[in-house]
């Protein structure tokens, strides 16, 4: 196969992360592959490496593809927000303005939810839709990982840790930080919390399932062992039949 098999590797990758998130593996080693046999071996190994993304991170690239418009909102909001924050630091903004920001950051990421939750329909569990807001929070405000959410090409879950508006525009006293740092650590550990007991219900339902089926497969086994000892019975008692007769 010739180096034109793969004439824009940037545009296969696009496409790559475009698929449905069962396909992707399939896709990957295909593409690596074709890279190999088109002597591109350093290509062919960094896709050979590429990780399957994350449900979270399918949901985020499946939104960036679909929805841009709402995804640069969101990283504008976000730019925003940023700003503002600063300024007010430095006594350039007021709390009403960090208050607007924030309100337009939230905004942008209810809407990424909505269609986001339009799309998978009952597949969009609350548990779900908590790991893509931290997500696409997260990305919104690092620098390094947003160019990846707009190109729709995350792999990971992402957490969003010490975004959003600030407590306070004027400087805080040590004991508001280390309050405030307490307030943080408590709200990320209640969203831990709700976020593991809703994956220990679905478990909890599942193995539920699990015994009831193996309960019914249980009780399929006995009736077929009951049938099969009566056929054995039965050919007993005609093979001595027949042995009297002879």
């Amino acid at each position: 196969m010739s180096l034109a098999s793969v004439p824009n590797l940037e545009s296969e990758l696009d496409e790559l992360y475009a698929l449905p998130a069962e396909q992707f593996t399939k896709a990957r080693n295909e593409l690596a592959v074709r890279l190999r046999k088109a002597h591109q071996t350093e290509a062919a190994a960094m896709v050979r490496a590429l990780k399957k993304p994350s449900a979270v991170a399918w949901i985020a690239n499946l939104l960036a593809r679909n929805e841009p418009a709402s995804v640069d909102a969101l990283l504008n909001a976000a730019d925003a927000l940023r700003s503002v924050q600063q300024r007010a630091l430095a006594g350039g903004a007021g709390p009403d303005e960090v208050d607007e920001a924030s309100a337009r950051e939230r905004d942008a990421l209810r809407i990424l939810l909505s269609l986001a939750r339009a799309s998978l329909g009952p597949k969009a569990t609350p548990p779900l839709l908590d790991r893509l807001a931290q997500t696409l929070r997260a990305a919104a405000f690092d620098e390094s990982v947003r160019p990846l959410l707009r190109r729709g090409r995350l792999v990971v879950d992402l957490k969003a840790v010490g975004f959003g508006p600030l407590e306070a525009v004027t400087p805080r006293r040590r004991g508001d930080e280390v309050t405030g740092a307490a307030r943080e650590r408590v709200a990320l550990l209640r969203t831990a919390a709700r976020r593991l007991a809703a994956d220990a219900q679905a478990a909890e339902s599942a193995a539920a399932d699990a015994r009831e089926a193996a309960r019914i497969l249980g009780d399929e086994a006995n009736e077929k062992r009951a049938e099969a000892d009566q056929a054995a019975a039965k050919l007993a008692d005609a093979e001595q039949s027949l042995s009297t007769r002879r």
